[in-house]
């Protein structure tokens, strides 16, 4: 995997975040469907955000619900 690969993934995961973590069934309040989301542990650590820990420290404005 080179860097701009890592970036590219990150981005993607970036995408994903933002098109799938926020529930938007729920009015009024911000909430989030991590309980659905393959990507959340049993320790609640969602792995996209170690990901791009791990991959792409730097990278800005990851997500949708704050960082680490």
């Amino acid at each position: 995997m080179t860097e701009n690969d890592e970036h590219k993934a990150v981005e993607l995961l970036d995408l994903f975040t933002k098109s799938f973590c926020i529930d938007r069934s729920v009015k009024d309040d911000l909430a989030f469907r991590c309980s659905e989301c393959p990507f959340e542990t049993k320790d609640r650590i969602c792995l996209c955000k170690v990901f791009k820990h791990k991959f792409c420290p730097d990278y800005k404005e990851f997500g949708s619900m704050g960082d680490l």
